[in-house]
Order: structure tokens, then C-alpha cells, then sequence
């Protein structure tokens, strides 16, 4: 092994001890809550508030995820063909 896998595993050991530490610690409830996805009255549901409330805001993170997808396809293919930045 190379010292910085060392140094890596050296790392991430830890913080998943204290990521399961953290999860077993911690009393999870045991009751089923649904949670409406949409409600045709319009009254309730988490479609019904993002899109009620926010609607400029979800289009603008489409946008911005779409873009930052179609960035990452052309960074990867000008990777492979073995031309980069």
C-alpha cells in the first residue's frame, strides 16, 4: 500500500465510526407516516408546495442540473478521447 491510501484509509475510518455511532444512537421512530406526494384539492402534498411556493426556484435548479450534466458529458468524453482542459 502507498502511504497516501494510508493516510486515506487513516481518514475515512473514523469518520464512519462516528457516522454509525451517530446512527445507532439515535431513537428512529417506529410509527409509519405518509407523507401526501400530491393532492389533486391542492391543499397538501409536497408537489402542491415546491411547485405552489417555488416554482422560479425548481426551474432555475432544472437548469442548473441540466447544464452541469451536459458539462460533465463533455468533460468525460474529451477525457477518453485524450484531449482535456
Amino acid at each position: 500500500m502507498q502511504q497516501r491510501e494510508i493516510v486515506a484509509l487513516l481518514a475515512v475510518i473514523p469518520l464512519f465510526l462516528v457516522m454509525a455511532i451517530s446512527f445507532v444512537g439515535i431513537p428512529w421512530p417506529t410509527e409509519v407516516h405518509e407523507i401526501p406526494v400530491y393532492d389533486g384539492n391542492g391543499t397538501s402534498g409536497i408537489a402542491n408546495s415546491l411547485f405552489g411556493s417555488y416554482p422560479l426556484t425548481v426551474v432555475l435548479i432544472a437548469i442548473l442540473l441540466a447544464s452541469s450534466m451536459i458539462g460533465g458529458i463533455y468533460l468525460a468524453k474529451m477525457e477518453r478521447e485524450g484531449v482535456g482542459p
